[in-house]
């Protein structure tokens, strides 16, 4: 199943999907206490859709999860008490998360968390939020099981509800990570040149090193590919940088200090969660083989030689 981005063309089957999970979703009055077309309103789907901030999930063809996705948050969040403070225009906001009735208790919400997630970092979010009903138990539960925490409450007025109390929460992972922009390259090569001159320049010849180190000197080569850094305490310590669409990882390099702590892991699983279903393919240096292998990659010839440089060709077929 794939998250994809709703046109004006959905509309009709998305609010259908709305109306059959207000109606048919056990406990709705106790839980979520979602009503028909008063919350989610027709009105503020069809402006999800039209700002480019819905997004369906689909099971051959049919709609099995939905949720809008917005890259800002609204005044109605700035009385809370946040983690960090950050421009309104900075904070992706989750918003009317629902999974078909028929669909439900298989992880489907918690894997569109997940995606939500990953595109609010792709966008260079530094903050991403929510709210709830206080009643909705359930779903408190499952945002802090998928990192987020609570950050206060509200006592609200909607139009389904009228006054109530609204619980907000905020993601908070220990690794976070990030679009980088071309402008800051600049510290994530830095990254990349400490980390392979003391772990993967001892198998390079001279002419390897000086081969690498032109490359990622090389402006016409650095701009084939998207570059994304995991952050911790908003410290830079990985990189990974991909080309052709994704299908092809051309640098993946950990601080020292962070290596063997799953950052790599979680890079390429960021890239993963991007990609379509085509293999993804990699060059890895004698120094990382083994860990593409453990990640599920198989060599797809022998060692290679390039202008001194040694590499495996290697391949992950997709799930």
């Amino acid at each position: 199943m794939k998250l994809n981005r709703a046109t004006v063309e959905d509309y009709e089957s998305i609010i259908a999907f709305y109306d059959d999970v207000t109606d048919r979703t056990s406990e709705m009055e106790l839980y979520a206490r979602w009503q028909k077309r008063k919350h989610p309103t027709i009105d503020g789907i069809r402006a999800y859709i039209e700002e480019g901030s819905m997004y369906t999930y689909k099971e051959n063809d049919a709609i099995v999860g939905a949720m809008a996705v917005t890259m800002y948050q609204g005044e109605d969040y700035h009385a809370i008490k946040w983690s960090q403070q950050v421009q309104d225009n900075e904070a992706a906001v989750i918003h009317i998360l629902a999974v078909s009735p028929d669909a439900q208790c298989k992880g489907i919400g918690s894997e569109m968390i997940r995606k939500a997630i990953r595109l609010a970092q792709t966008n260079g979010m530094k903050a991403i939020r929510l709210d709830a009903l206080a009643s909705n138990t359930p779903a408190h539960k499952i945002y802090k099981a998928l990192g987020f925490e609570y950050r206060g409450k509200q006592h609200l007025y909607a139009e389904n509800t009228g006054w109530a109390d609204f619980y907000f929460f905020e993601y908070k992972a220990e690794t976070y990570i990030r679009f980088i922009e071309k402008d800051k390259w600049d510290k994530a090569l830095k990254l990349v040149k400490e980390v392979f001159m003391e772990f993967e320049a001892p198998d390079y010849c001279e002419e390897g090193i000086a081969d690498f180190m032109h490359a990622i000197g090389d402006e016409s080569y650095l701009s084939m590919h998207r570059f994304y850094g995991a952050y911790q305490d908003n410290k830079l310590v990985g990189v990974i940088a991909t080309r052709n669409d994704h299908h092809h990882i051309g640098l993946l390099f950990v601080d020292k200090s962070f290596q063997r702590k799953g950052i790599g892991r979680q890079l390429i699983q960021y890239i993963l969660d991007m990609k379509d279903e085509k293999p993804i393919t990699v060059n890895a240096s004698p120094f990382g083989h083994e860990f593409y292998k453990k990640l599920g990659f198989v060599d797809t010839s022998e060692e290679q030689i390039t202008n001194g440089v040694r590499y495996y060709p290697m391949k992950r077929s997709a799930e």
